[in-house]
């Protein structure tokens, strides 16, 4: 999905003649991997299938990448705000590619963040992949991407 195709809720772009940057949450993989078939998934806590949250780990982290969108949208509505799938590589590693050039990353820079960007929950701005696997707390998060996106306003 490019994300043009997106939902308005899923994607925020800058106004018109506004310098902007762009931040990119990779947000956790929402699929089911565990051939629980198409009624659901095997085994959550509404079930009698176990009674177990097979998943909240990962609705605790789409939570998590939520609440930084929101701090986010709310701080700087001006930031190129996208929230991305992880498996869409087609569109993600291009994007990142583009942005870390655009903004002087070097090739070898510019493939370290690819890599990291890659896995279920991080954070990209400009192209370059602050966090990656596991996230800090929230406002840790958003501090960091406004300090960012702030020294490049200043530079």
């Amino acid at each position: 999905m490019s994300p043009t195709s997106l939902p308005a809720h899923a994607r925020r772009g800058p106004r018109a003649g506004v310098r902007s940057h762009q931040a990119i949450l990779v947000r956790e993989q929402d699929s089911q991997h565990s051939g629980s078939g198409c009624c659901g998934r095997l085994g959550e806590c509404h079930t009698e299938l176990g009674k177990a949250a097979d998943f909240s780990h990962s609705r605790a982290r789409m939570e998590q990448v939520g609440e930084i969108y929101r701090a986010l949208a709310a701080a700087a509505p001006d930031l190129d705000l996208v929230v991305a799938d992880p498996r869409n590589f087609v569109w993600l590693y291009p994007a990142i590619w583009r942005a870390a050039r655009n903004n002087g990353l070097g090739v070898g820079a510019t493939l370290r963040s690819m890599a990291r960007a890659g896995a279920p929950i991080a954070v990209v701005v400009d192209g370059e992949t602050l966090f990656s696997g596991r996230l800090p707390e929230s406002r840790t998060v958003v501090n960091a991407v406004l300090d960012r996106v702030a020294l490049r306003f200043d530079a």
